[in-house]
């Protein structure tokens, strides 16, 4: 890829503790360590870390995040952090230094207007799981934006 594109626009996202499909790793704090170094080498745009409390397509938010900051200095580029992160924990790891963004699938899925809603505070619709990459109009399209995100919008 890096070839084609160069090494500055191809990011990499691995997911150390993930369990999907049938395949899982029997020893990430080995294996994963030893990919950022790899990695590292190739001057990549991106690492996209997923948290080890993410497991398949069930979470533990309460867990900490811990991979972003092991792998971070290993791998000595960008690194985004992902998996079970909310406006508090991303902060909170941006702020500790162990990652230089934060991505929000489930919350962005429910929440169209996400930014806005970090941004100024407001509540997040919860996500409902069972409509996640299934296909189908419910879970993607027919989430509410926040009200008074709307009446902002429209100069209420």
């Amino acid at each position: 890829m890096t070839s084609v594109w160069g090494s500055d626009r191809v990011g990499v996202r691995i997911g150390p503790s993930n369990k999907f499909g049938g395949m899982d790793d029997s020893a990430p704090d080995v294996t994963f360590p030893h990919v950022a170094q790899a990695l590292a080498r190739f001057g990549l745009a991106y690492l996209h870390v997923i948290e080890p409390r993410v497991t398949g397509n069930v979470s533990d938010d309460a867990r900490p995040p811990v991979a972003a900051g092991l792998l971070r200095p290993l791998f000595g580029g960008p690194v985004i952090a992902a998996g079970g992160f909310n406006k508090t924990g991303a902060d909170a790891i941006l702020t500790k230094g162990d990652a230089d963004l934060v991505a929000f699938g489930r919350h962005f899925l429910a929440n169209p207007d996400l930014p806005e809603k970090l941004h100024r505070d407001l509540p997040l619709n919860p996500y409902d799981r069972n409509t996640f990459y299934y296909g189908g109009k419910n879970g993607y399209t027919d989430y509410p934006i926040y009200r008074e995100v709307a009446d902002l919008a429209h100069g209420s």
